[in-house]
């Protein structure tokens, strides 16, 4: 039976448990590894950098799991993926794709992310039950039949002994049109930003579930749900705009969301921030980090609403105050990485 604990701090979640907030739910879909001192191998998370992901990063390793958001008497859900302390969100405008029997990536705002499932403690079964999830969430591609004769990428990639660098000639095979570029593997200042904004990532997105689940954003007043031609009874799925988004206005001071949002949405089923919640998180961001946003944000909202809004979220146990809090939800240096490249199966 789900318990209620308001906005406070989310326990380890079994499969099909529910944890309750103020204005909604958490629901597992997929088991973290267990909490008890088991032995089972972490889960591997890269970032895949350089133009061919040849500069690959060993980014965290640990419990797997996916859970979905739902806000109550809204259609509006949202599901996201963690890998230890990292987190990441699934939308149905998103590639992901199955490279192998334990190797997925996923396409990300300005980069790719990588997981590697160990094939212990179930592997096969935990990948089959992510394939089926990712199959609803996301614009999921099964590669994993692939063989590398079958790819038309030339025999020197097929033949590269780089496995991700096969997996991106793969995936380059799925684009169609404008899609998230790595740097260049040879720009270790490319790279490292590619790594900041996986951190910034990982903060935006935790940011926004907290925020929807403590009610600091009001969907009647900071999101566009569009629903046309979505299912009856179905709630609206999260674009890949929102973080992109969010990521702009922190770094580049861009504080309106992206004009071809709704084209993007087509039928419908989709929801997104409207200027109004860029701004609102924007503020929180500031409440949190004591600094100054662009002025066009300012002059927008007044502070009470940005400083409440935090209030509640820090209240919850969600973000902590000082400096130290702020640099880790708003993408402050990364601690060190690893460089492994890491196996990927057969791909």
């Amino acid at each position: 039976m789900a318990s209620r604990e308001g906005v406070g701090r989310t326990p380890s979640l079994r499969v099909g448990r529910t944890q309750e907030y103020k204005m909604g739910r958490e629901t597992q879909l997929l088991a973290a590894e267990d909490d008890d001192g088991g032995s089972s191998t972490p889960v591997s998370l890269f970032v895949l950098c350089g133009d061919r992901f040849e500069a690959a990063r060993l980014f965290r390793s640990g419990g797997l799991s996916v859970r979905m958001a739902r806000v109550e008497g809204y259609p509006v859900s949202m599901a996201s993926c963690v890998v230890g302390d990292h987190h990441w969100m699934l939308s149905r405008d998103a590639l992901v794709a199955r490279l192998d029997a334990l190797v997925f990536v996923f396409e990300m705002p300005g980069f790719f992310y990588a997981v590697v499932v160990p094939p212990d403690a179930g592997g096969d079964r935990k990948c089959a039950t992510l394939a089926e999830i990712f199959l609803r969430f996301c614009s999921y591609h099964d590669l994993s039949t692939t063989h590398q004769g079958e790819d038309e990428t030339g025999d020197l990639t097929n033949q590269n002994s780089n496995p991700w660098v096969r997996a991106h000639a793969r995936i380059q095979r799925l684009k169609k049109g404008p899609t998230s570029q790595p740097a260049t593997a040879g720009d270790a200042d490319g790279i490292a930003s590619q790594l900041e904004r996986a951190v910034r990532t990982s903060a935006v997105v935790k940011l926004l579930s907290r925020s929807l689940l403590a009610g600091a954003i009001q969907p009647a007043r900071h999101l566009t749900i569009a629903l046309a031609g979505a299912a009856s009874g179905a709630a609206a799925l999260p674009t890949k705009s929102i973080v992109s988004d969010l990521l702009e206005a922190i770094e580049t001071s861009r504080t309106s969301p992206r004009r071809d949002a709704a084209r993007r949405a087509g039928n419908g089923g989709w929801w997104w921030l409207n200027v109004e919640g860029v701004m609102l998180l924007l503020r929180v961001i500031q409440a949190v980090r004591g600094r100054k946003l662009p002025a066009a944000a300012a002059a927008k909202r007044p502070r009470g609403e940005a400083s409440d809004a935090a209030a509640g979220l820090r209240g919850g146990g969600i973000i902590g105050g000082g400096g130290g809090a702020a640099r880790r939800w708003c993408g402050g240096r990364a601690k060190k990485m690893g460089n492994t490249v890491g196996a990927c199966g057969s791909s």
